[in-house]
């Protein structure tokens, strides 16, 4: 394989990894939003309430360290990470993935405090790979139950538009579980 062609393969699977992360984030995101509640034990206090706060006052989590605004996520990411690599092995994918996964809460801060016009992670912001901040600024609108992927700014209008979280909502409501509409 020419060398060109295995960099763009390897490109392409980086790229992938980073959508699933953006995914999956959207998703646990969702979940933190309009199902998981702010009494359940141990995730409750760490991550849904932080969560409902930041819905309420978005830029309380801006005065966070980095550590306290990105620790959950690491841990989830690098846990879901270790899964990954022990029953598939390391692959372009699961690197793009566990370094998509390690980032969302960092490229979540961005959309609330962005970095200068001209900067590269500003340029990254433009172009869709990581979130912008008027895409993200969709999500805090009333009703915000829409824009739920933190980490690009491309699956966001594709998801919404095929309707995957209000059919998430409608599942869940079908399976009894209470879904939380504030």
């Amino acid at each position: 394989m020419p060398v060109i062609d295995f960099l763009l393969l390897v490109a392409a699977k980086l790229l992938l990894g980073w959508l699933i992360a953006d995914f999956l984030g959207g998703v646990l995101h969702w979940l933190e939003d309009r199902i998981l509640r702010e009494d359940m034990l141990l995730i409750g206090p760490a991550i849904v309430a932080p969560n409902r706060l930041h819905h309420r006052k978005p830029m309380a989590f801006a005065a966070a360290s980095l550590v306290h605004r990105n620790g959950t996520t690491w841990i989830a990411a690098a846990s879901a990470s270790a899964l990954w690599l022990l029953a598939f092995g390391p692959s372009a994918v699961w690197a793009g993935a566990t370094l998509g996964g390690m980032l969302t809460s960092m490229v979540h801060y961005l959309t609330h405090v962005p970095p200068r016009p001209g900067h590269p992670l500003r340029i990254l912001q433009e172009i869709g790979i990581i979130q912008s901040v008027a895409q993200h600024a969709q999500h805090h609108r009333p009703t915000a139950n829409r824009r739920y992927c933190v980490l690009t700014s491309w699956l966001n209008p594709v998801l919404d538009a095929v309707g995957i979280w209000a059919g998430l909502e409608v599942a869940a409501r079908w399976l009894r579980v209470p879904v939380d509409a504030s």
